[in-house]
This record gives C-alpha cells, structure tokens and sequence, in this order.
C-alpha cells in the first residue's frame, strides 16, 4: 500500500474503490499468526488523523468497499506511520488511537467483522465502548487450538507432501506460503479429496512441477484425519 493514497482518500480525492485496489496484495501471510505488510511511504510531510476519517473508513468496509484485511493493513501502517499521527493526549485522541491499534492487532484483539466494525463506528461518534470483552475471552481459547491444527498442516506439508523434494536441502519456509490456504480448506471441513486437488493445483499451477495426485492424496488423508 501507498500512504500517498491513503492520504488521498481521507482526503476525499479518490474513491474507495482506488483504495481499495492499493491496498490488494499488502500482506502476505508468514505463519498462522504473523504477517509482512508492504507499505511505500511518504518521506516528508505530515497528515493528521481525525475521527471524521476513520468513521469513513468504518464506512466504507460497513459498504463492503474495503475488506477485513484492508482495514487490518490501514490499522498497521497508521501505527507505524511518521506521516499521519494523532493528538493522543486528548480524549478524542485517545479513542482514535484505540480504535487503530483495535485494528492493528486483530490476532490478540477483537476480529474486524461488521458487528465490531459497526461498535467502533459508534465508539468514534459517541464515545461509548460497548465492544464485547467476552468474545475476547472466547477467542483465546480457541486460539491454542487452532495454532496447533495451522503447526501440524505446515509439517505434513513439509514432510509428506513435499512437491519437490527438497525437505532436507531447501530452507524450512519452502512450502509455508502454502499452507494458510489448506488450513483454511480445513477450517471449512472440506473433505479429503477436495484438499487433495487443491494440493495437485498448486503443485502444476504455482510451483511449476507435473505434480503426483497419489502423493497429494496421502498428504490431504493425514490432513483430513487431525
């Protein structure tokens, strides 16, 4: 993403639709719970942050404009901005910086869904925080064992499936841009010969090799059975 479109959009020169389209692609996902964020930045100059912005932004992905994603990589690049900044030692400060850093860190905090999406909506223009501290709660105990399902797909990938071969020449990450996409296969209980496919796809499509739709099957049966 470019702070130079951001910047244009909260400036209300550019349309949702052109954020939107810089912002595809920003992150890539580097394990099941880490993420590298691509941002060009601004070298000079400053663009301070107001609650009219980020209302707007609220929005936008309310209009499905902008994706969950989206708002996560706005909420990481403001964070990490020396270009925008906000008056945090004011009350409306303060709210705008918690509503940013609620997106920010949606792995430890709340999901951006549309009923939280809609709470900090609210929270902006009210100032009253109702976001549910109970679904917090909920969500660290199933963090564990999702963590430990998205571990154990990553090793079958790298020991079983292994397309080409490489596991014991190659660095380990070799296959983990991989596996977000069969752990969410999994999440969605779809059956053993559906991960299957998608592996042999990947294989001849992303990786380039002829690929083994036997050996696929055998990686997506241990998957299919943790």
């Amino acid at each position: 993403m470019k702070e130079l479109i951001l910047k244009k959009y909260l400036e209300n020169k550019i349309s949702a639709k052109i954020l939107a389209n810089d912002l595809r692609h920003s992150q890539n996902k580097t394990g099941y719970d880490t993420i590298s964020v691509t941002i060009e930045s601004l070298e000079s100059g400053e663009f301070e942050i107001k609650k009219t912005h980020l209302v707007d932004l609220c929005e936008a992905y309310l209009n499905e404009q902008i994706t969950s994603e989206d708002l996560n990589t706005i909420g990481f690049a403001l964070m990490a901005s020396e270009f925008f900044h906000w008056d945090d030692e004011t009350m409306f400060g303060e709210i705008i910086g918690e509503v940013i850093s609620g997106w920010d860190n949606e792995n430890i905090g709340y999901d951006i869904n549309r009923k939280n999406v809609q709470l900090w909506k609210e929270y902006l223009n009210t100032g009253n925080y109702r976001l549910d501290k109970n679904e917090l709660r909920q969500k660290f105990r199933n963090k564990g064992k999702w963590k430990k399902l998205y571990q154990e797909i990553d090793e079958i990938l790298w020991n079983d499936w292994d397309p080409i071969k490489v596991n014991d020449l190659a660095p380990r990450d070799e296959y983990q841009i991989y596996t977000p996409i069969i752990f969410s296969l999994k999440r969605k209980g779809v059956n053993e010969e559906e991960i299957a496919i998608r592996l042999h796809e990947i294989e001849k499509n992303a990786i380039g090799v002829l690929g083994n739709f036997a050996n696929c099957k055998v990686a997506a049966k241990k998957i299919a059975n943790l």
